[in-house]
């Protein structure tokens, strides 16, 4: 299969590759012109006859097509190619990987508990799943920034679960050959120690505090003493380096990072629940990451113009909370709108754009009101008295005239 048509699928452009297998954008080609963007992920030449490797390309095909979640990468496909390769036809999504974001700087702190609830939503499905007999979970063992998708949509998903491993109940090891990212392997994974869920809790936890500190956390010259940064190196609390960081999201990162297994967060769920009982959780987080990456990526993001796009604070700050909205004046500075709690319906029928408490301009409706009847009522009367003097004036007119008549001269008729 090379760029082209090639059976089933095309290939349209080549979006990278590594040392073993290379990933493509392709699409399906279908009857009636029926056609559907997907990922094709396709091992380099040589290594589909290598039995070591193609096997584990094929556990990597079979363990990721069991894994249906909305925070996971689904694969569509699994095949030899016309040449005998084999690839993986996987959902694209299109957007940017976690390592792309984290390198524009700094991430507004309710974007930040919105992935990384995301993530860890995807790996407590993948950490439960059941496998049969013995068998439950699969343990990513490569959670790193490149295996985060998130699309323009706001979706996030864990992707390629390459070295996954399933483990069983009472056995579930490291391999003796360093596989995954040193700098994101939790201790026992780097020490070749049993591995269950809470290794990849560990990595999630690296990502985690490199977001809010906005820097690498296990930096070393080589492989040798990036891992024994890992097993021994001090982890500085997020608020050494900058204090601003909340203290709620400080104590959900460093439980994450614990080297001891009991201390360290027990599974996926427990960290999300700690996540979402932060103060800058957000109440639309999927708002929130859209934002930020349109913000971040202004000539890759696609336009809506259906619906705008609320500004998110700035990087390392609060989100507005509930009850509480930031506006902003003509001069360009913030303004804070206190809002009622449960506006009534008048305040919803006659709410601006922006949504203020309109609640004062009603306190003037009643005397309004009260004038304007008072006025119209005068109006009124007023119209009557001048109608009814009229009458009483044109009455005295029509009896001079009459008198007139009877006598020309203006002579008083004579008593008799």
């Amino acid at each position: 299969m090379s760029l082209g048509v090639s059976g089933k699928y095309r290939l349209d452009r080549r979006l990278g590759g590594g040392g073993m297998a290379e990933v493509f954008v392709g699409s399906t080609v279908g009857a009636e012109g029926f056609s559907r963007k997907v990922a094709i992920k396709r091992v380099l030449p040589g290594y589909s006859d290598h039995a070591g490797f193609a096997q584990m390309f094929v556990s990597e095909a079979q363990i990721s097509a069991q894994l249906l979640h909305p925070n996971v990468v689904s694969v569509l496909d699994f095949d030899r190619d016309a040449d005998g390769r084999l690839f993986l036809v996987m959902e694209l999504v299109e957007g940017k990987d976690l390592d792309a974001l984290i390198g524009t700087g700094l991430l507004p702190y309710p974007a930040v508990i919105y992935v990384v609830g995301e993530i860890l939503r995807g790996l407590g499905f993948a950490h439960d799943l059941p496998m049969g007999t013995g068998l439950r979970g699969i343990v990513h063992r490569d959670i790193s920034p490149h295996n985060v998708l998130m699309s323009w949509e706001g979706a996030v998903k864990v992707s390629d679960f390459g070295i996954a491993k399933v483990r069983a109940a009472s056995e579930a090891t490291a391999s003796v050959f360093i596989k995954g990212k040193p700098a994101y392997m939790s201790p026992e994974q780097a020490n070749g120690q049993r591995l269950d869920g809470r290794s990849d809790l560990f990595a999630v936890g690296v990502m985690l505090w490199e977001m809010l500190v906005g820097h690498r956390l296990f930096v070393a010259e080589d492989t040798r003493a990036t891992l024994a940064a890992v097993l021994f190196g001090q982890i500085p609390r997020p608020r050494s380096v900058r204090p601003e960081i909340p203290k709620d999201l400080e104590r959900v990162t460093m439980k994450l990072l614990e080297r001891d297994l009991s201390a360290r967060y027990a599974n996926a769920e427990e960290a999300i629940a700690d996540l979402m009982n932060c103060d800058d959780a957000p109440r639309s987080g999927r708002e929130a990451l859209i934002t930020v990456l349109a913000e971040r990526f202004p000539k890759s993001a696609p336009m809506r113009q259906s619906r705008g796009r609320p500004k998110l604070p700035p990087a390392g700050h609060a989100a507005p909370q509930a009850g509480r909205q930031t506006l902003t004046d003509s001069a360009g500075g913030p303004v804070a709108a206190v809002m009622p709690s449960r506006p009534g319906l008048e305040t919803v029928m006659s709410a601006p754009t922006a949504t203020l408490d309109t609640r004062p301009r009603a306190a003037f409706q009643l005397p309004l009101i009260v004038v304007a009847v008072a006025i119209a009522s005068a109006v009124v009367a007023f119209l009557i008295v001048s109608a009814a003097s009229g009458a009483t004036i044109a009455g005295r007119d029509a009896e001079g005239v009459r008198q007139h008549a009877a006598d020309p001269d203006g002579a008083a008729p004579a008593k008799p």
